[in-house]
């Protein structure tokens, strides 16, 4: 038992459970045959292994997987920002619209209903299409309707135009993951789980900043003309520099007698690293294909990668609503994400009831989550990767992912940092205490929530997109649903009252992370020695294709 983590009772090699450095503590025999990484990495055991294929998105050179990844970065900065970024300005735009603020939150929030509604179904588009087409086609999409909000001359339009932007922000707030787990190794996605939480809550705290100076100034209207431009910058760069990342790895198919037949259908990335060191091709000279053009890898149709029908694949991710790990990627990340959410929402009635502030002063507050994003981006990358390295150097060079779990007691800084703003508006805190409040928040939703996104690639793998799916699109659900009462309740009930009730639901989310840190490692032996009971209508016609 590793650091309280029970032990499972079925299977010898857990899937998910490697061997990730090799330091001297342990020998394992298989481990002399495996590639590791380079430099000041290698010792570090590359999980997953990569394939001889130039074309194996895990041996593309450092500058290209760069390139790919701070792209996507950049248009998720920009997914974030477009959704809370009027918040500053809705007792203004209520004035203006001569109707409730709740109702101007409701109009301006029909975003999250675009974003769920459409959740689920752009991992299908990316399953049987590939994720190029589907971010150039969301990118694409969030500028258009951007433009078209802006042009809107009614609540009515502006609800439409919100719909289709929500629509275009579904694939840069759940595939990324997946582009992680395609690209980069285990003991490199941590970090890259930091920097793309850090980007969407960046343009969560930065939309509202610079927006409210804009419609205290300007106009509503000129806001979103203003995020189009950078959208349409991003548009140009994902399609220049993010090439398709999808890749029909081999299937490990040979085990030893004995072993559970279950194994049998487990991809090669997800099982132990002992495992794959005995894969490979039958004769041990596969074809491999040669390295493509940079020009080739431009064109936007690459064909499909699936037989399977749309519909087959649209219903592939509710199966996983049986497992435990959706459960707590939905507690401990997406409801997390909720309570922060709704800061930017009520925003404007919290401080206009308590420090009787303008747009731009409501916008300046934004500078707390700023603050506690920038820690936790310097303080959660080492942490996680190199806490990660070390834990598993301590467990005799074997990593466990749950692991990662240790690092969501982070939660804690946002139970603190709402009901410290609660007690603190009944003794007459100054605005910079509730400002500190607003960057303990993000300071825990950063780091808590890279840990968790990095913990289910770990144990869903290429799969992770589906619960990611399904757990944002209840999130958005749900966020939306506050959007129509969230500021009303705060007048009727008080500011102190609705921020001890945040509090008491973020600790209840945390939680959670106490049964799954010590039953995860069984939780992915169930998942693993039960594979039917998360494919939908299996058969030969699911297997991948490539059909140009």
């Amino acid at each position: 038992m590793a650091f309280g983590i029970l032990e499972d009772k079925y299977l010898k090699h857990v899937p998910g459970t490697a061997l990730l450095s090799d330091l001297g503590i342990v020998k394992i025999d298989e481990a002399g045959s495996l590639k590791r990484g380079t430099g000041r990495n290698e010792h570090v055991v590359l999980i997953p292994q990569p394939s001889d294929d130039l074309k194996d998105p895990l041996n593309w050179p450092t500058w290209k997987k760069e390139a790919c990844f701070w792209s996507l970065a950049f248009a998720a900065s920009l997914d974030g920002a477009l959704s809370p970024m009027v918040g500053p300005g809705y007792v203004l735009l209520s004035e203006q619209f001569g109707v409730s603020v709740d109702d101007v939150a409701s109009s301006f929030g029909s975003i999250l209903l675009g974003l769920a509604c459409f959740m689920l179904f752009q991992n299908t588009l990316a399953v049987k299409f590939g994720h190029r087409i589907v971010y150039l086609g969301s990118v694409t999409l969030m500028f258009v309707s951007c433009i078209w909000c802006a042009a809107s001359p009614s609540l009515a339009s502006i609800r439409a135009s919100r719909v289709f932007q929500g629509f275009g922000m579904s694939a840069l707030q759940s595939l990324v993951a997946s582009t992680i787990e395609q690209i980069f190794f285990v003991h490199e996605r941590g970090s890259r789980s930091v920097i793309w939480s850090f980007s969407i809550m960046s343009g969560i705290t930065l939309g509202p900043l610079l927006y409210s100076y804009v419609i205290q100034n300007l106009s509503w209207q000129m806001g979103f003309w203003f995020v189009a431009i950078p959208l349409g910058l991003s548009v140009i760069s994902i399609f220049f520099f993010v090439p398709e990342t999808t890749y029909e790895r081999a299937v490990a198919t040979g085990t030893d007698k004995g072993e559970n037949p279950d194994e049998n259908s487990i991809p090669s990335e997800k099982r132990s690293v002992g495992e794959q060191a005995g894969s490979g091709s039958e004769d041990g000279h596969t074809q491999l294909p040669e390295k493509p053009s940079y020009i080739s890898q431009l064109k936007i149709w690459n064909g499909t990668f699936s037989n399977a029908s749309l519909f087959r694949i649209f219903i592939r991710p509710f199966p996983f609503v049986l497992s435990p790990v959706t459960w707590f990627i939905f507690l401990v990340h997406g409801m997390q994400t909720v309570w922060l959410s709704l800061l930017p929402i009520c925003s404007s009635t919290i401080f206009t009831i308590e420090y009787n502030f303008t747009a731009s002063q409501i916008g300046l507050t934004n500078l707390g989550g700023i603050v506690g994003i920038i820690i936790a981006m310097c303080v959660s990358g080492p942490l996680t990767d190199l806490g990660t390295v070390w834990l598993a150097k301590q467990n005799k060079g074997i990593y466990e992912p749950e692991f990662r779990i240790l690092f969501i007691s982070t939660m804690l800084f946002g139970v603190f940092g709402y009901a410290g703003w609660a007690v603190g508006t009944i003794h007459n805190m100054p605005w910079i205490g509730a400002v500190a409040c607003i960057t303990m928040a993000n300071f825990s939703m950063v780091v808590s929530g890279a840990a968790a996104v990095t913990y289910l690639l770990d144990t869903h793998g290429p799969d992770a997109l589906h619960v990611l799916a399904l757990s944002n699109f209840s999130k958005n659900i749900v966020l939306y649903s506050f959007t129509f009462f969230a500021n009303g309740m705060v007048q009727r009930r008080g500011v102190k009252v609705s921020l001890l009730i945040l509090a008491a639901l973020q600790a209840f989310c945390w939680l959670a992370s106490f049964p799954m840190y010590v039953c995860g490692k069984r939780v992915r032996s169930f998942i693993a020695r039960h594979p039917n009971l998360f494919i939908v209508g299996t058969d030969d016609c699911d297997r991948p294709s490539r059909s140009a």
